[in-house]
């Protein structure tokens, strides 16, 4: 084999790689489903109990998925987000009432039960979770109706509400679903 044919073949190679290899990096689009919502994530959530995932990417679909009792706007400032309004009798007690007609992915409305249940999980220790420690002061929940949930605390915490922000505490899980106690031991309910 001559030194021509040897080019001949390295040409022809480099060609084939030239016209195949975009080829292989092409994508082609199938027919997607109008109810499907796709989209890109540098790296997978930890977990999507917004009771549990704490890091950032477990954070960041927990917000565009579930909502809080507050938020906090661009000022840093709590604004209502799952509850209409809230109030403190006390330093010790928060009281949120909770926005009406509220509704989960599979139409049921949304009730102080899940919230309690929410914190109540999270509080006991039930489900195993880095955000326990933001509610260390909590002494109790109550849910006297539908729509009003309480927080009696042990004793003031000024950035208590900053804690439940969207950002900073956890998102509420419905009840149905999620599990009462660690995800590891019992599945959710879909």
């Amino acid at each position: 084999m001559g030194a021509r044919d040897k080019l001949r073949r390295r040409l022809t190679v480099l060609a084939l790689l030239t016209l195949l290899l975009p080829a292989g990096c092409s994508y082609f689009r199938q027919e997607s489903d109008p109810h499907t919502l796709v989209f890109l994530m540098e790296a997978a959530p930890t977990n999507l109990d917004p009771r549990i995932g704490a890091d950032a990417y477990s954070a960041h679909l927990d917000g565009l998925i579930f909502s809080s009792l507050v938020a906090h706007d661009a000022q840093m400032n709590v604004i209502p987000d799952l509850a209409e309004r809230w109030e403190t009798p006390d330093p010790r007690t928060y009281v949120f009432h909770l926005r009406h007609g509220v509704e989960f992915h599979d139409g049921r409305e949304l009730t102080s039960g899940d919230v309690k249940f929410t914190f109540d999980t999270i509080i006991s220790g039930a489900v195993k979770t880095p955000k326990r420690g933001s509610f260390r002061l909590v002494a109790s929940t109550e849910a006297p109706d539908a729509y009003t949930f309480v927080f009696h605390l042990r004793e003031p915490y000024a950035s208590f509400l900053f804690g439940l922000s969207r950002s900073a505490g956890p998102s509420l899980a419905p009840a149905r679903i999620f599990p009462a106690s660690h995800p590891a031991q019992t599945p959710p309910k879909l």
